[in-house]
């Protein structure tokens, strides 16, 4: 199982909320290049950014700081604001390998289609988990979809990776909801795993749960993991 270390960023610093309240903000000593260095140091081959600023106010805000972690050559996903095709191409050439899109694929029926075909692999749905229905608009708005029901669409839409979050866990270190990502994961794509990640236990249950790759934010910055065992841990280690 591949392991996302995440960084959140707003008004260029690394940041992290609990349950996605705004409201509840933690900020960390660390510039996002330090971060994202600190876990190429470690063996992280992979980076995941939430642009936290761009997702509450509908457009990215973080591509130079994108840019310049995505110089470092891990493998970089981002998403946070990206509710139009001329945003998602930005956050493209800004240096992103794949990006999140969540508001955009369910406020337009017409994006689907469109998305897939001009991005391909590099766009990924993010399926956000509220009160079992998919949420958007910065977890701000619920739509008509069961997270199964999003997946059986944007999966026939060809697209093949998807970012479930559970956002009533993340950034609680309460735990992973394993059961959640169980009965989601499906024969025909990845379900890369986020929300409440918090231990090495948590990330063997989600490998052996059968999703592809897991993130993992706050329990690395305040002592839940450390960041060589959650390598570990995902790669079948301790």
């Amino acid at each position: 199982m591949i392991l996302f270390p995440a960084i959140d960023l707003y008004d260029g610093r690394v940041v992290r909320l609990k349950g996605g309240d705004f409201g509840m903000m933690s900020f960390y000593a660390t510039t996002p290049l330090e971060a994202a260095k600190r876990f190429q140091d470690a063996g992280c081959e992979h980076i995941h950014i939430v642009d936290l600023e761009g997702a509450k106010t509908g457009a990215p805000k973080h591509l130079e700081q994108l840019e310049a972690i995505a110089g470092l050559g891990m493998f970089t996903q981002y998403g946070g604001g990206l509710r139009s095709a001329e945003a998602v191409k930005a956050a493209v050439d800004a240096g992103a390998d794949r990006v999140m899109i969540g508001s955009l694929l369910f406020k337009s029926p017409a994006m689907p289609d469109m998305l897939i075909k001009e991005f391909g692999a590099a766009a990924m749905p993010a399926i956000d988990v509220k009160g079992g229905r998919v949420v958007c608009s910065g977890w701000l708005e619920a739509t008509d979809f069961t997270p199964a029901e999003a997946l059986k669409n944007l999966s026939a839409k060809g697209f093949k990776t998807f970012l479930v979050t559970d956002t009533e866990r993340d950034g609680m270190m309460a735990g992973a909801r394993t059961e959640l990502y169980k009965n989601l994961v499906g024969t025909d794509y990845d379900i890369v795993a986020a929300g409440g990640i918090t231990t090495t236990a948590d990330l063997k249950a989600l490998a052996g749960s059968g999703v592809a790759a897991a993130v993992v934010g706050k329990s690395l910055y305040e002592g839940g993991v450390t960041i060589e065992d959650a390598l570990a841990a995902a790669q079948g280690g301790k």
